[in-house]
């Protein structure tokens, strides 16, 4: 069994869920809708100054299923390459 955390911006959450879809990937993962920080692109801090915000979509899976995530992941990246989306498997 895999933990996949993904993070995103909340802005593109329904076109990750829709990539996944489409993939074929279960629907069984937790959303945590409010997440802030800084990485590689701009702050989300929900604050005056950085109003974005973050989202972190936690998938358990089997490692077969890691594929799908991945092609899923890489589809959104190219349609929003001006946004940072990482994901973590432990």
């Amino acid at each position: 069994m895999r933990r996949v955390e993904i993070m995103a911006a909340q802005a593109i959450l329904e076109d990750v869920l829709e990539a996944l879809e489409h993939y074929e990937v279960p629907r069984h993962y937790t959303i945590v809708p409010t997440a802030h920080g800084m990485g590689n692109t701009s702050p989300k801090k929900g604050d005056s100054v950085w109003p974005e915000e973050n989202f972190i979509l936690i998938i358990y899976c089997e490692q077969v299923e890691l594929d799908s995530i991945e092609k899923a992941l890489d589809l959104v990246k190219k349609k929003y390459d001006h946004e940072g989306i990482g994901y973590f498997v432990m």
